[in-house]
C-alpha cells in the first residue's frame, strides 16, 4: 500500500511510544478523543518506510482514554516490537463517525480558508499537526506561515460548504510571529 496514493482514506490516530513486556505489546499515545470502540478494531495500520503496513490485532487493551496498548498477532518478541516504536498508526477514516457543526476532524479542513471575526482573510490551512495536548492549525498567510491552536474559544464558526473556519484570536496575536 502506497501511503501517498492511499493516505488520503486513512487518519492518524496515534505513536507507538514503548514496548509493554516481552512478548511484544506495544503502547500507543492516542493523539484525539475519537469516538471509536477500539476494542472492535482487527487491523492497524503503521506508517513503516513512507507506507501504510495492515496489522492483525490479536486484541486491544484500553489503558486509559489516551493510551492503549496493541497486541499484534505477527509481534511475538520484544526485538519485533521495538522496530515499531516510535511510528506513526493509521486507521480507515470510514472508523469515524460524522461531525457537524463546528466540530470536525483536523485532516477535513485542510486548505480551508481561515478568517477572523470580521470576515478578514487569514490564510489558508496549509495542514494540522496533530499532538496529543494540542492540535494546531498550519495557516499561510500572505506573508508567513502561522500556528493557530485548534481550541473551543478560538474556532467560533467551520462552513464545510464554504470550506471557511472562523476564528477570534486574541489581541495582538500576530505580534508573536
Amino acid at each position: 500500500m502506497d501511503l501517498s496514493t492511499d493516505k488520503k482514506d486513512f487518519f492518524l490516530f496515534g505513536f507507538t511510544y514503548s514496548k509493554s513486556n516481552f512478548k511484544g505489546e506495544l503502547k500507543v499515545k492516542v493523539i484525539n478523543n475519537y469516538s471509536i470502540d477500539f476494542k472492535s478494531i482487527e487491523t492497524i495500520f503503521i506508517e513503516e518506510d513512507n507506507d501504510l503496513i495492515p496489522h492483525k490485532l490479536k486484541r486491544i487493551k484500553h489503558l486509559n482514554k489516551k493510551n492503549l496498548t496493541l497486541i499484534i498477532n505477527e509481534i511475538d518478541s520484544e526485538s519485533k516490537a521495538q522496530q515499531l516504536i516510535s511510528k506513526k498508526c493509521f486507521l480507515p477514516k470510514k472508523l469515524l463517525p460524522e461531525k457537524k457543526g463546528i466540530d470536525f476532524y483536523g485532516f477535513e479542513v485542510k486548505d480551508f480558508l481561515v478568517i477572523d471575526k470580521n470576515k478578514k482573510k487569514i490564510g489558508i490551512i496549509e495542514e494540522i499537526i496533530e499532538k496529543p495536548f494540542q492540535s494546531l492549525m498550519v495557516v499561510n498567510t500572505n506573508s508567513k506561515e502561522i500556528l493557530i491552536p485548534l481550541h473551543k474559544d478560538i474556532v467560533q464558526r467551520v462552513n464545510h460548504a464554504e470550506k471557511e473556519i472562523q476564528v477570534e484570536l486574541p489581541n495582538n496575536f500576530f505580534d508573536l510571529f
